[in-house]
């Protein structure tokens, strides 16, 4: 494997951030390094997004320390590194997705290879005969994948994915599988959050368990499991934030005639 740099690509140290008296990420401590993929998990309000927006640049954190590829987050330098795909893409509706991926370009200072990272990627996305496309006019689930490529044709140190699967279709989701595990190989850090704890398992080298802004759990897929005396991730899931009151009734009630 060869390392984009020596540096961590990203490293963060009590990490606070709170909106109003809400407490949205509670001292956390992450770091992502290069050729890794560490995923978020967590209820809806853990502080998952929130922690990506902080990394990012998008958000500035009340207190603790993070660095992207060396630089403080949110500085030009860490945008420079990053590569951030939202949970539902916005704004620049007006233009083309051929349009859309030029100016991405234009905006990292044309990295080598780009074009052709963009072209892999539109076409296993089967985006190829929509670059004439308005992004405005695209579903939610292609306007992401529209993100995932810009996105990721950058190979950045630090690549940042809010809800990696969410409004993918099931070939969609095996391409976003394959793009993260190539980044990953050439050097680049991933972190991403996501709901669908199956995903997370297949394709995490490490994950954070979430709650209420504060670090619960953390390591490998099979690390969790062995800790928890769990049999898949979503069991470590449920044992680690309690079963929901009713769940196991659930199968007899429903089921009975």
């Amino acid at each position: 494997m060869t390392h984009l740099n020596s540096i961590e690509p990203l490293a963060a140290a009590g990490v606070r951030k709170s909106f109003g008296p809400a407490c949205a990420v509670d001292g956390l401590d992450l770091t992502v390094r290069a050729g890794r993929i560490a995923g978020l998990v967590g209820p809806n309000g853990s502080g998952k997004s929130t922690t990506l927006r902080i990394v990012a640049g998008l958000l500035a954190a009340d207190e603790g320390r993070l660095a992207v590829a060396g630089a403080p987050a949110g500085s030009r330098a860490a945008r420079a590194a990053t590569g951030y795909v939202p949970d539902e893409p916005t704004g620049l509706d007006e233009l083309t997705l051929s349009e859309f991926l030029r100016l991405a370009a234009a905006l990292y200072g044309g990295p080598p290879g780009f074009a052709a990272r963009s072209a892999a990627l539109l076409a296993a996305f089967g985006l190829e005969e929509r670059v004439n496309a308005r992004l405005g006019s695209l579903s939610h689930g292609l306007r992401r994948a529209a993100a995932m490529t810009a996105a990721f044709a950058l190979a950045p140190a630090l690549v940042v994915v809010d809800e990696a699967t969410a409004a993918l279709d099931p070939e969609a989701v095996v391409t976003l599988r394959r793009a993260l595990q190539a980044l990953a190989a050439r050097g680049s850090g991933i972190l991403l959050a996501t709901q669908d704890l199956a995903f997370a398992e297949v394709v995490c080298d490490e994950v954070s368990l979430l709650s209420r802004g504060r670090l619960l759990a953390h390591g490998s897929p099979a690390e969790l499991r062995g800790s928890f005396g769990a049999a898949t991730l979503e069991d470590v899931f449920l044992n680690a934030l309690g079963r929901p009151r009713g769940l196991d009734e659930l199968s007899g009630v429903l089921g009975a005639r």
